[in-house]
């Protein structure tokens, strides 16, 4: 065989041997694309699962969520139900106990309708309050002194702290048998001064310590500088007066703001 044969012959062997070589690599290249899809599969595989149990869990966890809100809704308008009917109950009571009070303030002002203050009369030791309230009542309302007499049920001085505590005469109580000589006077009162021993004296109407003591918080309207207000006391709370020509009402201490 000449040498340019052999060389040839040569050449193809090698390239055969190259051939066979390139087929092996890309048969290993094949092989480690498989496992390296199949390992992927597998990461992807479990990757999903792992995502799907959080998808899952996430699921769980909001209608386990969304069951405790809906409990907890329920028990919020249980709650304000509740609420509202102990609201409803506690005007209930309110309305008992203003209508008890009111009650009660009414039979002590009927208890009171026949009774007379008299404050400023001198106070003496070893006084007879009874004879000087019978001589310058009998003078004041132009009376015998006797039909007077036979009107007083019961005159007596009334304990007081503030009047001791100030060095001021205790007030008089005078309680009659009938309302029509105590009206008679306080009417006269308005009109005429009552002088007792050179002093002029002020004639009141016996009134319940609760309501003169609600009377003190409408003062800013009764004593407003500036402003002679002509009103009426309302029962059991408030008073009366004129605006304008028209007569208005407060029943409470929060409607004074309007005037």
């Amino acid at each position: 065989m000449p040498p340019k044969q052999d060389e040839v012959q040569k050449m193809l062997l090698e390239i055969q041997k190259a051939i066979s070589d390139t087929k092996d690599e890309i048969k290993d290249a094949r092989e480690e694309i498989k496992s390296i899809k199949d390992e992927l599969r597998g990461e992807i595989k479990g990757l999903r699962d792992e995502i799907m149990g959080k998808i899952d869990e996430v699921k769980k966890e909001q209608e386990d969520l969304s069951h405790e809100m809906q409990g907890a809704m329920i028990k919020i308008n249980a709650l304000a139900t509740d609420t509202d009917e102990l609201r409803d109950k506690n005007k209930v009571l309110e309305q008992k106990v203003y209508n008890v009070e009111t009650a009660a303030l009414m039979a002590e002002c009927k208890a009171t309708e026949r009774h007379l203050r008299i404050r400023g009369i001198k106070e003496s030791k070893g006084e007879d309050i009874y004879q000087t309230i019978a001589d310058n009542l009998s003078d004041y309302m132009q009376m015998p002194k006797e039909e007077i007499c036979d009107s007083f049920d019961l005159i007596y001085r009334v304990n007081s702290i503030i009047a001791t505590k100030n060095n001021l005469p205790r007030d008089v109580v005078v309680q009659f048998t009938t309302r029509k000589l105590r009206d008679m006077v306080i009417s006269k009162g308005y009109t005429e001064d009552l002088i007792i021993d050179g002093n002029k004296v002020i004639i009141l109407k016996e009134t319940p310590r609760k309501i003169l003591r609600k009377r003190k918080e409408y003062k800013e309207i009764v004593n407003f500088p500036g402003k002679d207000v002509r009103y009426r006391w309302e029962f059991p709370e408030g008073l009366s007066f004129n605006v304008k020509g028209e007569r208005v009402r407060i029943h409470n201490t929060r409607q004074m703001q309007d005037y």
